[in-house]
């Protein structure tokens, strides 16, 4: 049996998906060249460009809203908030919109998006880093 890391699992799952579908493609601080805090998107900028890897400002409720946005006009964005912490900075885009819109709608409004984060790493920062 292969074994993989987590990081290479999500890696390889993401690639796997972005050549699956052109319409997927990933958002998030520092997910670009740098390749995102834990480096789980390392590589894909080479492989996929700018176009579907786009580094975001540090603003979790803009990231969660712009990833619904694209989500409602027919792309799939996986969203990636660097670290669960701020991932209550989006609980109003997250809660009540992103989770609860197809069901606010009978089902008409479907929302194809991931939400990504990452927590436990081992890096204690905390929020004021």
């Amino acid at each position: 049996m292969r074994e993989l890391t987590y990081r290479e699992a999500l890696r390889e799952a993401l690639r796997e998906e972005m050549k699956r579908d052109p319409k997927v493609f990933m958002m998030g601080e520092e997910i670009a060249e740098y390749g995102g805090s834990y480096k789980v998107s390392q590589g894909l900028l080479e492989e996929f460009g700018h176009e579907r890897i786009r580094n975001t400002p540090l603003a979790e409720a803009a990231i969660a809203g712009a990833a619904l946005g694209a989500s409602l006009v027919g792309m799939r964005p996986v969203a990636e908030i660097m670290y669960i912490d701020f991932s209550f900075i989006a609980a109003d885009q997250i809660i009540n919109q992103i989770a609860k819109l197809r069901y606010m709608t009978g089902g008409m409004v479907k929302v194809p998006m991931v939400m990504r984060t990452q927590g436990g790493g081992g890096v204690a920062a905390g929020p004021h880093h």
